[in-house]
């Protein structure tokens, strides 16, 4: 089997949401002559795999391809001819990936585009390098409202966000862990869940406070830090 392989970019952002067909590639399969002449034209004209894909580090990508073209050899092998493309998926955690090709798949023999009854399954001890690519982590912003006036003793709910530079368009949405901060002073903690927390402040003291939440940042976003809310306690 061989396949004409795509272009994979060097760099790219971590879980980046890779739409389907973007990457597609043209493919061949040589039938032995001993089997060919089994599987006769009249029998067997097509192939396809539904489980081919490719590899980044422990993440499969599904490439399904479809093999519609037979011709006969004069050396009485057969080739099957075709084309695949890969399936939506995300790019794995920042770090450095190399891509493969599959370690095994399964081959169908098809008749007229109809898959028949029987199929082989394929394996390979050392699945050939495609590319080598090195994923980092996406910028973050980080908002916080509250409320920004109130009494002394009343409680202050932080409502906290944390967007990524494509967690609105399919990627992984920020997890981990934030920090409110009145200066130097740890006011308030918590984790985000879907992007969003609300943090709980207690005891500020009656003035001025200029609170600023810290995100820590996760496998596939880098920390960042709020802009200044300016909140003032009055007895």
């Amino acid at each position: 089997m061989t396949v004409d392989v795509p272009l994979v970019p060097s760099t790219a952002p971590a879980g980046f949401p890779v739409p389907a067909g973007l990457f597609s590639f043209k493919s061949s399969v040589l039938v032995p002559a001993d089997v060919a002449a089994g599987l006769s034209a009249s029998v067997v004209d097509g192939a396809k795999s539904d489980d081919f894909s490719t590899s980044f580090g422990s993440l499969v990508a599904k490439a399904p391809v479809v093999w519609g073209t037979r011709t006969d050899n004069p050396d009485t092998t057969a080739t099957l001819s075709g084309s695949g493309a890969n399936a939506a998926f995300n790019l794995p955690a920042a770090g450095t990936y190399t891509v493969a090709m599959p370690k095994q798949f399964t081959l169908i023999p098809t008749k007229s585009g109809t898959a028949l009854p029987f199929s082989a399954p394929c394996t390979t001890t050392a699945p050939a390098t495609i590319a080598t690519i090195t994923l980092s982590k996406q910028a973050s912003v980080t908002k916080v409202k509250a409320v920004k006036k109130i009494k002394h003793g009343a409680v202050e709910k932080a409502k906290i966000k944390v967007t990524s530079d494509y967690s609105k368009t399919g990627g992984p949405v920020p997890t981990g862990k934030v920090t409110i901060k009145d200066g130097k002073k740890t006011i308030g903690k918590g984790k985000l869940k879907n992007g969003k927390v609300t943090i709980k402040v207690k005891s500020l003291s009656v003035g001025t406070h200029n609170l600023v939440v810290k995100y820590a940042g996760d496998s596939f976003t880098n920390k960042s830090k709020s802009k200044k809310l300016k909140v003032v306690v009055t007895k």
